[in-house]
């Protein structure tokens, strides 16, 4: 809370200022790991290769940056900050401007319980509150396993299976159908998604039967996401060896991987820690109803 009181501004940043977020991002990586990969993927950029979405600035009265915001045009808002009594009136005014805009909040437990805590003054409701533990890996502390699952890199062709893979896991873990709600969106998303790259699947006899994909990679390392085992291949391995083989892919590009867990979710701890994951920060994700 070194923030509290301080006099802050928000300005929406453009990529004239990417290298000096992307300083911001190399004091804080691991928390700092999607904003930084987006900002590579040119993010800030007219026509970016990532889904469209915009970065506040956070500045102090020297003009440094001290927090960035991400918020996307699907409505997540991510937040890296300190937190203080100016951080929360900005992201307060954000929200105040355009509530239906956030559908997902995701950040620091603490951050996002207090910012939540202002939105109910709108209206807003949760429809799901996860909290969650980020998890990362330095390059020296992994431990690789004997067999890591054979990975490719999921195309077109693939489509389908990644859509019902992915779909099931929102059912599973966050208790949303976004195929009963809006299949044809949600299949798009998908499909823009493959054209990055970085789905790494695992098949037996043409059936997916583990998943995950990597949604930023930069010089700061990766951020791992949507790993999942199909339910009837459960109990084979797949998990361990299939996050592995997407662990090493990432560290292959960069020095860190990180990754959220859901704090109920024991198997999922104990078979990252097994890997040299480490638990680094507490985390929140509220979906918003």
């Amino acid at each position: 809370m070194a923030l509290l009181g301080r006099v802050t501004r928000f300005e929406s940043i453009g990529p004239e200022r990417a290298a000096e977020a992307l300083e911001f991002c190399a004091e804080s990586p691991t928390l700092s790991m999607y904003i930084s990969g987006w900002i590579v993927d040119g993010g800030l950029k007219s026509n970016p290769v990532v889904p469209r979405g915009w970065i506040l600035a956070e500045r102090d009265r020297s003009q440094k940056i001290i927090g960035l915001c991400f918020l996307s045009a699907t409505g997540i808002l991510m937040p890296v900050m300190a937190g203080g009594v100016s951080s929360l009136e900005h992201l307060h005014g954000l929200a105040r401007q355009n509530p239906s805009l956030i559908r997902v909040i995701v950040g620091d437990r603490a951050l996002v319980a207090a910012l939540w805590e202002r939105l109910g003054t709108f209206g807003l409701t949760a429809r799901l509150s996860r909290d969650q533990m980020v998890y990362a890996l330095e390059r020296e502390d992994f431990k690789n396993v004997a067999d890591p699952l054979e990975l490719e890199m999921a195309s077109f062709r693939h489509l389908d299976q990644v859509v019902e893979a992915s779909a099931e896991m929102a059912r599973e873990e966050a208790n949303d159908d976004p195929q009963g709600r809006n299949p044809l969106l949600f299949k798009e998303r998908i499909r823009a998604r493959l054209t990055r790259g970085r789905d790494l699947i695992h098949q037996r006899s043409g059936k997916l039967v583990f998943k995950s994909n990597v949604s930023a990679v930069s010089e700061l390392g990766g951020q791992i996401e949507g790993i999942y085992t199909v339910r009837d291949e459960r109990r084979r391995g797949f998990g361990r060896r299939g996050t592995a083989a997407v662990t090493a892919w990432v560290l292959e590009r960069g020095p860190r991987a990180t990754l959220l867990v859901n704090d109920d979710n024991d198997s999922a701890r104990t078979l990252y820690e097994s890997l040299g994951y480490k638990p680094y920060a507490r985390s929140r994700t509220i979906f918003v109803g």
